[in-house]
């Protein structure tokens, strides 16, 4: 580790991280693994002012200030800082594919449109985590060029001061220390097809929810918010099954969790730290109720989440990574064998996934300022939907992304929320 922070210093170049290692090789000019994030304020924004607080943010963030360039052996980032983010108006289809020539090289694109701040990211730069705390500091920049006070607490930091190098530590490398390394065996997932939307389409379906009303539900029920949207989706998948056939295969509906390991691990790096979780059912055992598939998802996150089991997931990740016959493959091996790996194997063990990233918190003179904020997916390579989550204050806004016409999935969800009492405010980037 301090090997590369030295690297760093002198020469301003970054490895991908694990998780980000997947991403160069599966991207495509149809499909990147992107995903966003916004803020909405209470006043139109301003896009000159908005333009210059990002310049400035972008140089706070070494680990964001890079763009993608390839090695012999690996691809790798290098600094950009001889070049500016430029912002753009937003557009009705977000997560568009991205090129390592497009937007100046950045590996995130910075839109606005009326009241809004949204960011796409490639998942390689990032997760959830460190790109919510980017956004926080661009918005948190912006306002102060306003002529609004906001402090540097709740994941607003200076713009002003240095990055800590443990920001842009990569976390895999430094914690998988375990002497088992292992990882579930896992069987092929049931998808459902659907009628593909045209090139550069995304439907988004969104629904704002108060968030009291989720989380009594999620209570009456005996689980977390989570663990009940989750087991929800999981069982509006279910609903497809029982009419394509219960008991034909694949029979397992499976859905991918991603976890924080912040919350395991001390860290408070900003490039990517998370795993993932895939609880499951085998319709081959028959029918299965909600209640059913809430205590499924429970045992399943319980027996799995604890420190021991998560970095015998991570070290055997990151052993592949260290095998010596991969580490000599000059870099279009490498690129072809993931490439054909991520196509194969990415979905093959789960069927749709759910990633929410909980309740925000803003510096309490910031919170004036912000109305809403919004997380979403992009679009899946199976194209079929996915799940993106967070609440900030009492509203909860969940969306749903896909490269489908078909709304079966969606329109089950949503209907069994409101009949079970909890308003939801529908809207949608499609008529």
């Amino acid at each position: 580790m301090l090997r590369q922070v030295e690297e760093n210093k002198t020469n301003k170049w970054f490895r991908l991280d694990n998780a980000a290692k997947i991403y160069p090789a599966a991207n495509t000019r149809r499909w990147s693994g992107m995903f966003r994030l916004s803020i909405s304020l209470k006043e139109k924004v301003n896009p000159d002012i908005l333009q210059t607080a990002l310049e400035k943010t972008i140089v706070r963030f070494p680990s964001f200030n890079i763009r993608m360039r390839r090695g012999f052996f690996w691809y790798y980032f290098d600094s950009n800082e001889k070049r500016k983010p430029r912002l753009r108006k937003d557009v009705n289809n977000p997560c568009l594919p991205i090129g390592w020539n497009d937007d100046e090289g950045f590996l995130l694109r910075v839109y606005y449109y009326e009241k809004r701040i949204a960011i796409d990211y490639f998942h390689s730069l990032t997760d959830g985590t460190g790109a919510m705390v980017f956004l926080k500091t661009l918005t948190a920049q912006y306002l102060k060029q306003m002529g609004k006070d906001v402090s540097y607490t709740d994941g607003v930091l200076d713009v002003t001061q240095e990055a800590d190098e443990r920001e842009f530590e990569d976390a895999f490398m430094k914690f998988a220390d375990s002497k088992v390394k292992s990882r579930v065996k896992e069987e092929k997932a049931y998808h459902i097809k659907g009628t593909k939307l045209s090139h550069g389409d995304i439907s988004i379906i969104t629904g704002v929810i108060p968030l009291e009303s989720i989380k009594e539900l999620a209570k009456k029920n005996k689980a977390t918010i989570t663990e009940y949207l989750a087991a929800l989706l999981l069982y509006s998948y279910y609903q497809e099954k029982l009419r394509e056939g219960l008991y034909k295969k694949p029979s397992h509906i499976s859905i991918s969790i991603p976890l924080n390991l912040r919350n395991f691990f001390d860290s408070p790096t900003n490039r990517n730290f998370s795993l993932y979780l895939n609880p499951s059912i085998d319709t081959m055992m028959g029918e299965f109720t909600l209640e059913e598939i809430i205590l499924q998802i429970q045992y399943f996150m319980k027996s799995n989440l604890n420190k021991k089991t998560l970095n015998a997931m991570m070290t055997q990740n990151v052993k592949i990574e260290k095998n010596i016959f991969i580490r000599i493959a000059p870099l279009f091996i490498k690129k072809l064998m993931m490439s054909i790996a991520h196509k194969i194997f990415a979905y093959r063990p789960i069927t749709a996934s759910i990633s929410n990233i909980g309740i925000v918190k803003l510096p309490k003179d910031m919170e004036e300022y912000v109305e809403r904020i919004e997380f979403l997916l992009g679009a899946a390579k199976n194209r079929t939907p996915n799940m993106a989550v967070v609440s900030y204050q009492d509203t909860l806004v969940i969306n749903i992304t896909s490269m489908i016409e078909e709304r079966e999935i969606e329109r089950f969800f949503f209907t069994h929320l409101i009949k079970e009492g909890v308003p939801v405010k529908i809207e949608s980037n499609r008529e």
